[in-house]
């Protein structure tokens, strides 16, 4: 063949230098008689051909030695590519027309847990979740028609996994271009499923902060609404219950004066709900044994729920204590409850339940609503209608409600949303339609040592006294009526609009016992009040009165141990006997 004709200008060179060396040797060694001119010849002819050998030779051995070197170094250069390629950072995948796995890196093996050898000939495909999978299949079409190179996020699943959920799947980023010819096609996955983990929980944190952000300036707006109207309700319902009082029995304006006071009274409950959403309910905590205050509510909370509905009371029998007002566990228990009982028809099961759980930081992940800590477990299960998802994240606003007009006031779960959180708790919902829903409630367990359960002083009967008692509060209605109230019971009373003026009178008059003042008022607060009077009137007894506790207390609406505080709007028995109560401890 041609290529393998010697090449007679390379042997040229090569005689050339031999007959050189050749002579050199001659220089170096006598020469043969010139009489045998053929034998000189011949010897020439050999020496020259022996010295071209020994060049060929040299020349072949430094050739073999760099084809050595140049194996050697190809070799690594190739382990070196198929190191990068096998372990590279991102999945490497080609794929034939039809869409089979013709080659893959390790990586990409790895990223679709399969073994690398099994990848071949499988359809990629069947590696792409359900929902995602007509996206790649008129992305890939896209960019085979195109040419152009192109990119889609898609979620992985094992090959012949069921399960779709969230946390069986991996997040890519696939990368595809097609080989000039069209037959194949290449991907390079990259795995952004933490990326979208850290997106998908900065989403939800974004979403937990303006719920709350929301719910809290809806607590601000309901609870100085409730403010205000307590304020309204206290001089109606003193005014109602002293007219009452003047009223003969067979008086013809009496039953409408019951009449008001009941509403009054109805409405003050619908305030105190607003504030309990607000956490500004005035509360009073005790050491609680959970399983112990529920049982004591259950007698009450089957009658509320009626005999069709069974009530599945279910005890977690431990010792978990928690510091909270058993008030407030009522409510929680009744609101709840009877939610659930308008979600159950005719007949149905509500299932009650106690426990424990300890939260650790990883728990709390994308989640605000728990801080790690140790948690009793508070839980009503139902077997109702269920929550769809587009009413699930307005179930704690305030008078959002699915009932019928006139059925329900759309305070229930919000009252037990701002109970939960006053007493650093959380609540959770979990509901299917058509199936239920359960409510679960962490509070914060009370792990000091119990040494017995708080008790209330005890409350005496209705006062009756010549006691001197000074009243200040800013609205006029309000003060003439407990001046009225106070006075009908015998008291010496001295009232005050302002507290300047009430510092006047209380120079001006002496044997004052008691100071029954407003917290928010234009001058200063009740409490700067008190304390100014104390210094005037040794041993002056304080009770603050106030649409709100939170006015009181900065913080989280706790009356403290030595405060004595009633709340607006109060009946004439209730003052009364909180004065008396006060008066004589």
């Amino acid at each position: 063949m041609e290529e393998n004709k010697p090449n007679t200008g390379d042997f040229s060179e090569l005689r050339s230098r031999a007959e050189e060396h050749l002579t050199e040797q001659r220089d170096e060694n006598p020469p043969v008689s010139a009489s045998d001119g053929e034998l000189r010849r011949l010897i020439h002819e050999l020496s020259v051909h022996q010295i071209e050998l020994e060049m060929q030779k040299d020349e072949l051995q430094q050739t073999a030695a760099n084809l050595a070197k140049s194996r050697t170094e190809l070799q690594q250069a190739l382990e070196q590519y198929t190191d990068h390629y096998d372990f590279a950072p991102v999945g490497y995948i080609t794929l034939t027309r039809d869409g089979n796995i013709l080659d893959a890196n390790l990586t990409a093996a790895k990223l679709l847990d399969v073994e690398r050898g099994v990848l071949k000939g499988l359809r990629f495909a069947g590696f792409v979740a359900d929902d995602d999978l007509p996206g790649f299949n008129t992305f890939m079409e896209l960019v085979r028609k195109s040419g152009t190179p192109g990119n889609f996020q898609l979620r992985l699943r094992h090959t012949g996994q069921q399960s779709h959920s969230a946390t069986d799947m991996k997040t890519v980023r696939i990368d595809a271009a097609v080989s000039i010819n069209g037959e194949l096609c290449r991907l390079a996955l990259s795995d952004i499923s933490s990326q979208k983990e850290i997106e998908l929980e900065n989403a939800a944190l974004q979403e937990n902060l303006a719920q709350a952000q929301k719910m809290d300036t809806i607590g601000r707006l309901a609870g100085g609404i409730a403010h205000d109207y307590n304020n309204m309700l206290a001089a109606i319902l003193g005014n109602a219950e002293l007219a009452l009082r003047k009223a003969d029995p067979d008086h013809p304006m009496r039953e409408e004066l019951e009449t008001i006071i009941k509403v009054t009274m109805r409405s003050a409950e619908l305030t105190r709900q607003l504030l309990g959403f607000a956490r500004k309910q005035s509360i009073l905590p005790k050491i609680l044994l959970l399983d112990s205050a529920v049982e004591s509510s259950l007698g009450m909370l089957r009658r509320l729920i009626g005999e069709n509905i069974v009530v599945d009371w279910q005890p977690s029998n431990e010792m978990d204590y928690i510091k909270m007002d058993p008030v407030q566990i009522d409510q929680i228990l009744i609101n709840l409850c009877i939610n659930a009982r308008d979600a159950i028809i005719e007949n149905g099961r509500i299932t009650i339940k106690t426990g424990s759980v300890h939260i650790s930081p990883s728990d709390c992940k994308g989640n605000d609503c728990k801080t790690p800590g140790d948690y009793v477990i508070l839980s009503v299960t139902d077997t109702g209608t269920g929550i769809d998802q587009q009413t699930l994240p307005h179930i704690y606003e305030p008078f959002f409600t699915t009932k019928e007009f006139g059925q329900g006031t759309g305070l229930g779960l919000s009252t037990v949303y701002g109970i939960v959180k006053q007493n650093f708790g959380c609540i959770e919902c979990t509901s299917e339609p058509g199936k239920g829903s359960s409510f679960i409630i962490y509070l914060p367990l009370y792990s000091k040592v119990v040494s017995g359960e708080e008790q209330l002083p005890p409350v005496k009967g209705v006062a009756s006294g010549k006691e001197s008692i000074l009243i200040v509060d800013d609205e006029p209605h309000i003060l003439g009526v407990i001046k009225h109230i106070l006075e009908g019971n015998g008291y010496a009373v001295h009232a005050a609009l302002t507290p300047s003026e009430a510092i006047r009178k209380a120079t001006e008059h002496q044997g004052i016992r008691l100071l029954l003042t407003d917290v928010v008022m234009p001058e200063m607060n009740g409490s700067e009040l008190a304390h100014k009077l104390k210094l005037l009137i040794p041993g002056l007894k304080i009770i603050f009165m106030s649409g709100y506790t939170a006015d009181v207390i900065a913080g989280h609406g706790t009356l403290d141990d030595d405060v004595n505080f009633i709340q607006k709007p109060f009946s004439v028995v209730n003052l009364t006997k909180k004065v008396e109560e006060v008066l004589h401890a």
